[in-house]
C-alpha cells in the first residue's frame, strides 16, 4: 500500500511538474503579460523622449529664426534707411535710432505728410517690433492707409529735439 501511495504521489508530481513546465515554457512570439507590459512601458518612454526631443528641436529652430530676424532688423535699422508699408509704399526714412532702446523716429516722406489730416506732422516714433526686414529694406507691419490712420488717431507728443 505504501508503494502504491508513493507511486501515485510521484505520478501526481510528475504531472504537476509537466503542467508547470508547460505554463513556464512559451514560444518566442508569445510573451508573458509582464513582458508585454515592460515592452509597452519602454515604448511609452521612447515616445515621450522622442516627443521631448522634437519639442526642443522645434524650440531651437524657432529661437534661431527669431534671433536671425532680430539680427536682420538690427542691421537694417540705421539712420536714413528707407521704411516701406506692408503694401510696398515708401512712408519715410529713419531719422533717429535707439529712442528708449525700443523706438525709431521716422521722417515721413512728402506724400505721406500730405495724406495725413493732422497739421505739422513730419516725424513719428515707431516701435522697432513693428518693423521687419525684407528684401527691399525695412517694412512696417501695416499698410500705408493703416499707418496714416494710426498717425491721425495716435497720441501727440512734441519735442524740441532735432
Amino acid at each position: 500500500m505504501k508503494t502504491r501511495i508513493l507511486s501515485t504521489t510521484a505520478a501526481a508530481l510528475v504531472l504537476a511538474g509537466a503542467a508547470g513546465a508547460q505554463t513556464m515554457q512559451t514560444p518566442d512570439d508569445d510573451m508573458t503579460v509582464t513582458g508585454q507590459a515592460a515592452d509597452a512601458g519602454q515604448e511609452i518612454v521612447d515616445t515621450g523622449q522622442a516627443a521631448a526631443g522634437a519639442v526642443v528641436e522645434g524650440a531651437e529652430e524657432t529661437y534661431g529664426a527669431a534671433s536671425n530676424a532680430a539680427a536682420q532688423i538690427d542691421a537694417a535699422v540705421t539712420e536714413d534707411a528707407i521704411v516701406r508699408s506692408s503694401d510696398g509704399e515708401i512712408v519715410g526714412t529713419i531719422y533717429r535710432t535707439d529712442l528708449d532702446g525700443d523706438r525709431v523716429l521716422i521722417d515721413l516722406d512728402g506724400e505721406m505728410e500730405n495724406q495725413i489730416a493732422r497739421e505739422g506732422v513730419e516725424r513719428v516714433a515707431v516701435q522697432v517690433r513693428s518693423l521687419m526686414a525684407g528684401e527691399e529694406g525695412l517694412m512696417l507691419d501695416m499698410s500705408r492707409d493703416q499707418f496714416a490712420a494710426a498717425i491721425e488717431t495716435g497720441p501727440t507728443e512734441t519735442t524740441a529735439r532735432n
